[in-house]
């Protein structure tokens, strides 16, 4: 786990001037969407997913394996969102905090190339540290946090950028100490296997593995296979969304509606299974204690529900002919 500490911070701070910095390569920089609003969307889902507290910490404690797993409600978002002062027009990155302890992520998504990466996470962990240090009266007591620097890289092409700053800076044996050791975590998603993703069963590693896709076929296949893998309700229903709304230009409407439909049955099994489970317990109970009378509610009920014959005889136990009975005198009663 590659970390920016408080040392590191006050030898950067010592050998550069911070104005220079937020003057340097970046002014020249333009941030390319690929011509694509896909792209950009796909940008926007990734850093949504990991505003979820748990998908941020799933992320965090699998890619970055701390010595001791972070627990759930131990992770808090430190802002909104964190933008420079400078670079107000640029999309956030995602910052989190550990409650009760002066530790940061810093999470920034990259689906393309860029070489001023190095600068960018070093120019994001000085401005994380200045505005910590705002509220706080500095003395010998307090240290200055850590910051955990995290690029998350979603393009095809090789990362071939240096990950510590220092690889970025001049060479020269006289003055080779002051150089800055920043070094980000990169999390790259062309070193990521298929079987890795689905297994981690995080929306987040879903998405990754829609990203991976390299085609439309592939796509499609990697699109099915979170289908199956997964039977979390609300991950089917987030998945429906990127369906529905992120690929609605990339997939032809008659794939879309396959993919859905394949959604919707496994949703409304899982419902099934949940509703069958429920209503067997409470029909042994009902037979257990002999009450009859119930029990013909509870298959009323069923039948008010509109499940189908052989569900409500599977689960009850009931005759055909009673079943039959206690339908007709529904349909005279109303």
């Amino acid at each position: 786990m590659k970390v920016f500490t408080y040392s590191q911070y006050i030898k950067c701070i010592h050998t550069l001037r911070l104005n220079a910095v937020l003057q340097l390569a970046e002014e020249g920089e333009k941030y390319h969407l690929e011509g694509e609003a896909g792209r950009y969307s796909h940008d926007k889902l990734i850093k949504n997913i990991l505003k979820d507290e748990e998908e941020a910490r799933n992320f965090i404690n699998f890619f970055i394996k701390p010595k001791r797993e972070i627990e759930n409600g131990q992770l808090v978002r430190y802002t909104n969102s964190y933008i420079t002062k400078k670079y107000k027009s640029k999309e956030a990155d995602l910052v989190y905090k550990l409650k009760e302890q002066e530790i940061f992520f810093l999470i920034e998504h990259q689906s393309t190339i860029d070489s001023t990466m190095p600068y960018r996470m070093l120019n994001y962990c000085i401005d994380i540290i200045q505005e910590w240090s705002r509220n706080k009266k500095i003395g010998k007591n307090i240290g200055y946090p850590i910051i955990v620097p995290i690029v998350i890289y979603t393009g095809d092409r090789n990362w071939k950028i240096p990950k510590n700053f220092k690889e970025r800076q001049i060479s020269n044996y006289v003055f080779e100490r002051y150089k800055i050791d920043l070094e980000y975590n990169l999390v790259d998603i062309n070193k990521l296997t298929k079987r890795t993703l689905l297994e981690q069963a995080t929306m987040f590693c879903y998405t990754l593995l829609i990203e991976k896709s390299q085609n439309k076929e592939e796509l499609i296949e990697n699109l099915n296979s979170i289908i199956k893998t997964t039977n979390n309700k609300e991950k089917l229903e987030h998945l429906t969304n990127i369906i529905d709304y992120l690929l609605d230009n990339v997939l032809e409407e008659e794939i879309k509606q396959e993919l859905l439909e394949k959604i919707d049955r496994k949703v409304g099994e899982k419902q099934m299974s949940t509703l069958y489970d429920r209503l067997l317990s409470e029909n042994k109970k009902l037979l257990k204690q002999g009450e009859k009378q119930k029990e013909t509610e509870i298959v009323k009920n069923m039948i008010n529900k509109k499940l189908e014959d052989k569900i409500i005889i599977e689960i009850t136990g009931i005759q055909k002919e009673e079943l039959e009975k206690i339908k007709n005198s529904l349909v005279v009663a109303s």
